[in-house]
């Protein structure tokens, strides 16, 4: 840009040296002619007259010159003010757009040291340009307004329509294994908009889709939905939007019943640490499922036995202790023994609680083979 103002300074001032020479050698030479050659025609006081007044007109003439030149001049000059403007406006907007872009980055690295780096974006760059994809080293947009129009739809109309499919499938009251699957592939579908994976130790009840963990677990889906909201606001308060004020209310039980009844969802979900799991989670189902004639539970401490085990991941993982397993499995099996005692052998609830108990013993087997197999390593 300096370059380009310094050979255009030089040209002008040449051209201004050519208009100065030739209006100077215009008029040595008049005044030449005429002093040369007027005094021998006449030596009459008018004829010196109209050669005032020729003079005067060449005067006019150079006069007009000088003022068109300085016009054009000017206008150049303009001209060339503007384009530095312009140039400096450039600058300035590139640099506000890296500041941009670094900014944001590093709320995303605040993001992720808020959550313990148990998360980590996968591509920054894109997510960028996903939330602002209008912005670039030429043009810096600060806000930018969800897009759910039908023919167009950015980044965060998808994330405002997810959101609020989410808040409505939550609030059901009655969920199906169906609603609990459309539930995990909504959630997959947030968590890849959102641009992050889970990073941190996998736990059982972890569920992975597609080779990513998304960061939901079936015992602990609150945390989950907790923490994809609180990143969506971050990223809607960054675009100049008001915050998501849904998912107020609490997971449900028969959410997280229906999560694990689920047995397409299975297939996507982590059991590596806590032997027979998927087993008990149907032991918990079969235990709920045994009432008397007046609804009540036949295995009542059973049942809040298993329903405490599955309060959170937490409480799941402490499954791994093989003791603390085993007498947990005892206990359940004391209450089938004690309540098996009470029932006629020909009524049908002392079939269901004779499966109750060996499902029990079949975990207790597997449990004690796992705890010989880990003694011997």
């Amino acid at each position: 840009m300096a370059n380009d103002k310094g050979e255009s300074t030089g040209s002008w001032f040449w051209y201004a040296f050519a208009v100065f020479v030739l209006c100077t050698s215009s008029g040595g030479l008049l005044f030449g002619l005429y002093g040369h050659y007027f005094p021998a025609i006449t030596g009459v006081r008018d004829d010196w007259n109209v050669f005032g007044a020729l003079l005067g007109g060449f005067g006019s003439c150079i006069g007009a010159v000088a003022t068109l030149a300085t016009l054009l001049f000017l206008a150049q000059q303009n001209r060339q003010q503007q384009q530095f403007v312009a140039w400096q406006i450039e600058t300035l907007t590139f640099e506000k757009f890296l500041s941009h872009r670094r900014v944001f980055s590093e709320r995303l690295g605040e993001i992720q040291s808020r959550l313990e780096h148990k998360i980590r974006f996968r591509n920054p760059e894109n997510l960028y340009y996903g939330l602002f994809p209008d912005n670039g080293p030429a043009k810096l947009l600060l806000a930018v307004a969800p897009d759910v129009s039908e023919t167009s739809e950015n980044l965060l109309g998808a994330l405002k329509v997810r959101f609020e499919m989410l808040d409505q499938l939550i609030k059901k009251a009655e969920f199906s294994t169906q609603d609990a699957y459309e539930l995990a592939g909504l959630l997959f579908e947030i968590n890849s908009d959102l641009g992050f994976e889970w990073v941190g130790e996998p736990d059982d009840g972890d569920v992975v889709m597609a080779g990513l963990n998304i960061g939901v677990n079936i015992y602990s889906l609150h945390e989950a939905l907790n923490r994809m909201k609180w990143i969506y606001n971050i990223y809607l308060r960054f675009t100049g939007n008001a915050p998501f004020d849904g998912l107020n209310h609490g997971v449900t039980r028969y959410v997280k019943d229906a999560l694990m009844k689920c047995r397409r969802l299975r297939g996507y979900v982590v059991y590596r640490s806590v032997t027979d799991l998927q087993a008990l989670q149907d032991l918990l189902f079969q235990v709920d499922s045994l009432r008397d004639d007046t609804k009540n539970w036949l295995l009542p401490d059973s049942y809040r036995l298993l329903e405490a085990t599955f309060e959170s991941r937490h409480d799941v993982a402490q499954l791994a202790d093989s003791e603390r397993y085993l007498s947990m499995l005892i206990k359940i099996n004391n209450e089938i023994f004690d309540q098996r005692t009470e029932i006629e052998v020909d009524d049908p609830r002392y079939d269901e609680l004779n499966a109750c108990e060996a499902t029990v013993m079949r975990i207790v087997g597997n449990v004690r083979m796992a705890s010989e197999r880990n003694h011997m390593k």
